[in-house]
C-alpha cells in the first residue's frame, strides 16, 4: 500500500515538474524577434556572397544550388554556435505538455488501481472520481496522443476503429462549426486534441490545475491513519 501511495505521490511531482518547464518554455521563441530575424538576414546575405563569388560565373539555372548551399552554410554556422533549429525551440512546450498530461493520467490510474484494493478508505473512490470531475478530457486526450495513427487518420478508438464523427469546435483559439480534425494544440495553457467520440478536448497546463492534483493527493494520504513522525515533501 505504501509502494503505490509513493508512486502516486511520484506522478504529482513529475506534473509540478513538467509545468515548471512548461512554463519556463512557454516564453517568445528567439527567432521571432524582429533584431534577430535582421542579424539572421544580414547574415545569410553575406554567405550568399561568398557563395557566388566562389563559383564565380553562374547562371539562372544555378540560383537554386546556390541558395540551398548558402542555406546550408547558414544553419551549420547558426548550430555550431549553439543555436537549435527552429522545429525543436518550437517543439519544447508541446513536449512538456504531454508530459504533464502523462503524469496525470498515471496518477488518476495508479488512484483508480489504489481505489479498487481490499480495506482501503472509502474516501479514496470518492477521491478517484474528482480526478474526472476536475479534468473531464484527461483520458480522452491522453489516448489520442498515444494513437495518434489512428487519430491522424481519422478514426476512433477499438480494435475496428470507424471514421470519426467531427463536432463543431468554438472557443478563442478554433472555430469549426462543422468540426475539425485536432491534434497536438496549444491555446495558451491549454493542450488539446481531437477526442475518439469527436469532440475537442483539453487539458489546462497551470498552477491551478496543479492545485487541484495536489487536493486530491492531500486528500487520498489524509484517508488513511498514520504512524510515525511527520513529513514534509519534497525534500530540499
Amino acid at each position: 500500500m505504501q509502494n503505490q501511495l509513493q508512486a502516486l505521490t511520484s506522478q504529482f511531482f513529475e506534473a509540478n515538474l513538467a509545468l515548471n518547464l512548461f512554463v519556463a518554455s512557454s516564453s517568445t521563441p528567439s527567432f521571432a524577434s524582429r533584431d534577430a530575424w535582421e542579424r539572421d538576414a544580414q547574415r545569410r546575405s553575406e554567405i550568399r556572397n561568398a557563395v557566388e563569388s566562389e563559383l564565380g560565373g553562374w547562371g539562372v539555372a544555378d540560383w537554386e544550388a546556390v541558395h540551398l548551399e548558402s542555406e546550408l552554410r547558414f544553419k551549420r554556422e547558426k548550430w555550431s554556435n549553439g543555436s537549435v533549429p527552429r522545429e525543436f525551440e518550437h517543439k519544447v512546450p508541446f513536449l512538456y505538455a504531454r508530459a504533464f498530461l502523462y503524469a496525470l493520467d498515471a496518477f488518476d490510474k495508479i488512484l483508480g488501481a489504489l481505489s479498487r484494493e481490499p480495506q482501503v478508505p472509502s474516501q479514496v473512490s470518492d477521491w478517484h472520481a474528482q480526478v474526472e470531475v476536475q479534468f473531464p478530457h484527461l483520458r480522452g486526450v491522453r489516448n489520442t496522443s498515444q494513437h495518434v495513427e489512428d487519430r491522424g487518420r481519422g478514426l476512433g478508438a477499438g480494435r475496428n476503429p470507424q471514421p470519426l464523427d467531427l463536432k463543431p469546435i468554438d472557443n478563442n483559439f478554433i472555430k469549426a462549426p462543422g468540426g475539425a480534425l485536432v491534434l497536438n494544440s496549444l491555446n495558451g495553457s491549454r493542450y488539446g486534441s481531437t477526442m475518439a467520440d469527436g469532440h475537442y478536448g483539453e487539458i489546462d497546463v497551470s498552477p491551478q490545475s496543479m492545485e487541484q492534483v495536489q487536493r486530491i493527493l492531500v486528500g487520498v494520504l489524509g484517508s488513511f491513519r498514520w504512524q510515525g513522525p511527520k513529513q514534509h515533501l519534497p525534500h530540499a
